[in-house]
């Protein structure tokens, strides 16, 4: 399911400028930050710079959008912001413009059939904004992509979700025997799911964790719906990222762009390969377009 938010207007003006007409899009974790987790002033101002020159930026993150609210009061520039790998899309002011929902129902199937084919897993949901998870989900969930709930089981959580409680945006899946091998992981949860009805699967970004979306969901589909939003031409799109979760968008852009450090997968569909986070890449790729 998509919902529409009301109030949905076009609240940009056009601009002048060199990158006039054009849409970027940015990962945070892996491409915005170093590895240390800090933003370089450099990409500041680099970001500055692009608003400046025309362009309309976006970020474009697993992170829910509590989980990058401070670091938006550091970046001004910033329009846009595709949350929850493209499942949400806010405004930078918080005005939330869309969203993609699982059904409870399915939902409730998808933990259930999970729960009879690989003992041992554990599930997190994104419920209206929160993030609420089972114990071993809590315990392996970075503290830099927000507020993690813990119940000992997610499943009441869902079943009051579908009695008109809040959206459900995704699952999260881990299992501590697959902790090591992400894919082997996608494989397997793709495997014990069989028919991917109502529901697709996706990388999340983050180590140990597969996510399971909304149909058509993705960092991919929330870009498009942007850039349509804002009359943006596809070929107007530049995409940067460096994780699994980012392939579909830098593929989908008119430009993508792999950091220098990203999964061979990620730079082998991009266009083009930027230096690495802690080179401060993203600053520097900016720089070249005006």
């Amino acid at each position: 399911m998509t919902r529409h938010r009301p109030g949905v207007t076009r609240p940009l003006l056009p601009r002048a400028g060199p990158l006039a007409g054009r849409l970027i899009a940015t990962d945070i974790d892996g491409t915005l930050l170093r590895s240390d987790h800090t933003l370089a002033g450099r990409t500041i101002e680099a970001l500055d710079a692009a608003r400046h020159a025309g362009a309309v930026l976006a970020l474009a993150t697993g992170r829910d959008w509590h989980a990058i609210t401070d670091l938006l009061n550091d970046l001004p520039s910033i329009d846009y912001a595709l949350c929850v790998n493209g499942i949400e899309v806010f405004r930078a002011d918080g005005h939330e413009l869309l969203t993609f929902t699982l059904e409870a129902a399915t939902a409730v199937r998808i933990v259930r059939t999970l729960r009879q084919n690989v003992p041992g897993v554990a599930i997190g949901a994104g419920l209206g904004g929160r993030l609420i998870g089972e114990p071993a989900i809590t315990a392996v969930m970075p503290t830099d992509v927000g507020v993690v709930e813990e119940v000992d089981d997610i499943i009441s959580v869902l079943f009051d979700a579908g009695r008109q409680g809040p959206d459900i945006r995704d699952l999260i899946v881990h299992h501590p025997q697959h902790a090591s091998d992400v894919d082997a992981w996608f494989d397997r949860v793709s495997r014990s799911l069989g028919s991917h009805d109502g529901f697709e699967l996706a990388h999340t970004g983050m180590p140990q964790m597969v996510e399971i979306v909304p149909p058509r969901a993705g960092k991919h589909t929330g870009l498009a719906w942007l850039a349509d939003h804002l009359d943006i031409h596809r070929h107007n799109v530049v995409a940067v990222g460096d994780g699994l979760n980012d392939l579909a968008m830098l593929a989908w852009a008119g430009t993508g762009v792999a950091m220098g450090q990203a999964h061979p997968r990620v730079k082998a569909a991009a266009d083009e390969v930027a230096l690495t986070n802690d080179e401060d890449g993203l600053a520097a790729y900016l720089h070249t377009l005006h």
